[in-house]
């Protein structure tokens, strides 16, 4: 009876000890992973996230047509022409004014012109996006794979390169490459 309570103080002590130590010992913001707050901090912001939706979308578009599920291309190019649509009314409120994407771009939301000269080219770009997300659409319904591909790859080339070329502040190395080539 001594030895049990012994080896159950033993095992109580130890178990403190450990606790203890994990939570204030040595290291322990490591141990608990306290510090990945520091390390990561992600603020998206709402014309980032209808980037990512619109992303999601042709993801998928570009899995349907590889496996040739028509019906899944068609669907998903639907939903790409909803969330361009989407796209102007976040950039653009109704009254004309832009969003907060504008001044963090390094423009000027009170010159008129300017914000006017970015609209237009939204505008383009939207209309080449839902047009061509069509185009890809029309193609499904033939069910022809490899001019389904080739008009989704038309999409991404002239559509959504195009865009993110003019919009973007920093457009990547390798991208500039290609294009050079």
């Amino acid at each position: 009876m001594m030895k049990i309570s012994k080896v159950c103080i033993v095992i109580f002590v130890s178990f403190f000890l450990t606790t203890g130590i994990l939570t204030c010992g040595w290291k322990c913001n490591e141990a608990l992973c306290e510090d990945i707050v520091k390390l990561h901090v992600d603020k998206s912001s709402p014309t980032q996230g209808l980037m990512r939706i619109i992303s999601s979308h042709t993801s998928k578009m570009l899995d349907a047509i590889m496996i040739g599920d028509f019906n899944a291309v068609i669907k998903e190019s639907g939903e790409i022409i909803n969330a361009s649509e989407v796209v102007m009314r976040m950039f653009f409120s109704k009254e004309g004014k832009p969003g907060e994407w504008f001044s963090k771009a390094g423009n000027d939301p009170d010159d008129p012109e300017a914000v006017a000269a970015i609209k237009e080219d939204f505008e383009k770009y939207l209309k080449l996006v839902t047009d061509a997300s069509r185009n890809v659409a029309e193609s499904s319904k033939r069910k022809n794979i490899v001019e389904t591909y080739n008009s989704f790859d038309a999409m991404l080339r002239r559509a959504c390169f195009g865009c993110h070329q003019q919009s973007r502040l920093e457009w990547p190395e390798w991208m500039k490459q290609a294009e050079a080539k």
